[in-house]
């Protein structure tokens, strides 16, 4: 469970005309990771080549571009938006694996003339539909017009251009409706005519005018129309009757015969979205086979007649792998199995965890997915992080309203994703951790101790004693030092452990000398942390006068031994590294500049890339404590006001403290969760965990 599961590589070897069905029995398998050949071509020795993409990779990507556009043309309306109450408690549909039933025979060149066909028709139906929608709307907008022309109480023949008079009809904007009468009056006098009807046109509201001057005056009329930007109509070109009235009435014939074929070519849509979707469905699945086989085949090596694959499944699998190829090839095919070293990153990691651990994966997959060699510490972080969450927000009352919110996630909100839903496992673990610290530092709903005694001293009230529960340890703000011992201890166990799983990665990879650097570390960080006691006054004996030489023997022990030792183990290191391959490997003399480097950063790295990093990574885990009397400071803060409003009404005191309820909740629980996540990050992981690797994504033509 603390490692990746164990990974072999199998290398298939199978003739040309067998290889679609070796892809078509790994997929029915659904244990084996394919990886591209081109990382194993130094094993072959030119023996094979890698295979290059062929014609049907092209055909079958140009189709799926056109499916996938059809499709989105044809693809039913969406529901509309849920309800919040649909959303928590509607169940949802599971999404059916039904695969279509298709011809065993089939191939791309059936599928498409068939598919251009039903292309065509639908973007035939999709493009006369456009443009019978903007004839619509240019029907309706003229149809508008002559109302208002027909209320103005002129025909068409009236707007056309006269011997003796200049008819002007358009829009513009109501507030220059008036301007416009004064323009006219500076540049014509009295003759000029204008009626005017204020229209809406979307939300914004503007006057359709008919001007009426004399042709004389023509062009000193348009220029000052132009500057009230007055938008002239233009008639269509369609013949329309003189007359207003039969115009409209030819008008209202035509909006009514383009409404009537929108819903004709909107009908065979539909039928065609009711006859022939699942047919495009099924063509859509059938040329994702082909795409998927054909983009497979790529990643594999071949020669004249032979095609070989590459790829990974779990120990427990390999015979059923081999079993299946052999009985799909007739017993024509090789496989090779190989156990992998650990230290190889080309191999995928698959985490075998319970289903109750599973959610935590997501949190280790957040910093980076582990290698096959990583330890995998998805068991450990699904115990320490809930009680990292549950130190850093201690309240019975929160806690349980926490747990209680996970196990809605988890079988009460129906309508959430699976992985929501899953994800209710931490709030629930987080919740109970929240509740057993709120027992230990006796916090409930805000109501401690120490809150009853601030409520006294600054409002002369009780909390009753009922809410009141006596800690089964300690309270932490009257006793803040403790406290702060207390998490630099947990934190220090929590690196330490991070520690010794390097030095157990180390081990299994049998690498002794990083064995050993670890051990001084572990060494060192003990040491950090005895040096942040004393400086806290936690002293034990040490610094009474008799017992000085004890506690410079200490100082000895745990501070200058682990990081002398660092330092020595480094320089060493470096020395090796030179020696095994490096610069001076072929025997030339180091110089006293080049010795003095190393010597400088064997101190770098002992002094500070490992003691002051102990030491900034313990006080860091300080954020515990300071979380926690944030959220009793915070919630305290809420019951001062709630006991202020007890001498307005006892309902507002209610709303108050309900709603600091809420508040403290929310705000301290992502607040917990951010800095628990961090504390793993960048404290834990970074001891053993490196993260990067590949994930184990067993093929699937689907």
């Amino acid at each position: 469970m603390l490692k990746p599961a164990e990974m072999r590589e199998l290398r298939i070897i199978t003739l040309d005309e067998h290889v679609d069905g070796v892809i078509k029995r790994i997929d029915a398998l659904g244990s084996v990771h394919l990886t591209d050949i081109k990382q194993f071509l130094n094993v072959w020795e030119g023996l094979i080549e890698p295979s290059k993409a062929d014609e049907t990779l092209v055909t079958t990507s140009e189709l799926l571009a056109r499916m996938d556009n059809l499709i989105a043309l044809l693809q039913p309306p969406s529901e509309g938006k849920k309800s919040l109450k649909e959303m928590l408690f509607k169940e949802q549909e599971e999404e059916k694996a039904e695969k279509t039933k298709v011809e065993a025979g089939i191939k791309l060149e059936e599928i498409e003339p068939e598919f251009s066909s039903l292309e065509k028709r639908v973007e035939e139906l999709i493009s006369e539909k456009e443009r019978l929608t903007e004839d619509l709307s240019d029907a309706k907008d003229l149809l508008g017009v002559l109302r208002i022309l027909e209320d103005f109480g002129v025909d068409l023949g009236f707007v056309d251009a006269k011997d003796f008079i200049a008819v002007h009809v358009g829009k513009l904007q109501v507030s220059n409706l008036e301007e416009l009468e004064s323009a006219l009056e500076s540049v014509v006098g009295a003759n000029h005519f204008v009626v005017s009807k204020k229209i809406t046109e979307g939300e914004e509201e503007v006057a359709f005018a008919l001007v009426v001057t004399l042709n004389n005056d023509k062009e000193e009329v348009d220029r000052a129309l132009v500057r009230l930007d007055f938008e002239v109509w233009q008639r269509p070109s369609t013949e329309l009757p003189e007359r207003i009235k039969d115009a409209i009435k030819d008008v209202e014939t035509n909006v009514k015969r383009l409404d009537d074929e929108i819903k004709g070519a909107e009908r065979e849509v539909a039928e065609i979205l009711m006859t022939r979707f699942p047919d495009l469905l099924a063509m859509q699945e059938l040329v994702q086979i082909e795409d998927s086989k054909a983009k497979v085949k790529v990643l594999f090596g071949q020669s004249e007649r032979v095609r070989v694959i590459e790829g990974w499944t779990p120990e427990e699998e390999v015979d059923n792998v081999i079993a299946g190829i052999r009985e799909e090839t007739g017993g024509f095919s090789v496989v090779e199995v190989i156990e992998p070293k650990r230290d190889d990153v080309r191999v995928p990691s698959l985490l075998k965890n319970p289903a109750i651990l599973k959610p935590f994966e997501s949190i280790i997959k957040m910093y980076g997915h582990p290698l096959y060699k990583d330890i995998d510490p998805t068991l450990i972080t699904a115990i320490m992080f809930p009680i990292l969450f549950g130190l850093m927000f201690p309240d019975m009352g929160h806690g349980l309203i926490i747990l209680l919110l996970g196990l809605a996630v988890m079988f009460a909100f129906k309508g959430l994703d699976k992985e929501i839903r899953s994800a209710g496992i931490i709030i629930v673990l987080c919740g109970f951790c929240a509740v057993v610290a709120g027992a230990l530092f006796g916090e409930f709903f805000g109501f401690s101790h120490y809150a009853s005694e601030l409520v006294h001293d600054s409002m002369g009230m009780h909390i009753p004693h009922w809410l009141l529960f006596d800690p089964v340890w300690f309270e932490p703000i009257p006793n803040v030092e403790f406290m702060f011992i207390v998490v630099m201890l947990i934190g220090t166990f929590h690196m330490g452990l991070g520690l010794f799983l390097g030095v157990a990665n180390n081990m299994s990879e049998r690498d002794y000398f990083e064995v050993i650097r670890g051990f001084v570390k572990l060494w060192c960080l003990f040491g950090a942390l005895y040096f942040l006691l004393l400086l806290f006054g936690f002293h034990f004996t040490e610094l009474q006068d008799e017992n000085t030489p004890l506690l410079l023997r200490n100082m000895v022990i745990f501070l200058l031994l682990p990081v002398l030792s660092l330092f020595v183990l480094k320089i060493i290191a470096e020395l090796r590294h030179e020696a095994g391959g490096g610069e001076h490997s072929n025997g030339e003399k180091r110089g006293v500049m080049e010795y003095l480097i190393i010597l400088i950063d064997g101190v770098i790295d002992a002094v500070l890339e490992n003691f002051f990093r102990f030491l900034a990574n313990i006080v860091s885990y300080g954020r515990i404590l300071a979380l926690a009397l944030c959220h009793a400071a915070l919630i305290e803060v809420f019951l001062l006001l709630t006991f202020m409003c007890f001498g307005i009404h006892i309902a507002i005191a209610t709303v108050v403290f309900l709603a600091g309820t809420v508040v403290v909740i929310i705000l301290e629980a992502i607040m917990a969760g951010i800095h628990t996540i961090r504390l793993h990050f960048y404290e834990w992981f970074t001891k053993f965990y490196e993260g990067g690797g590949v994930e184990f994504a067993p093929f699937k033509l689907r």
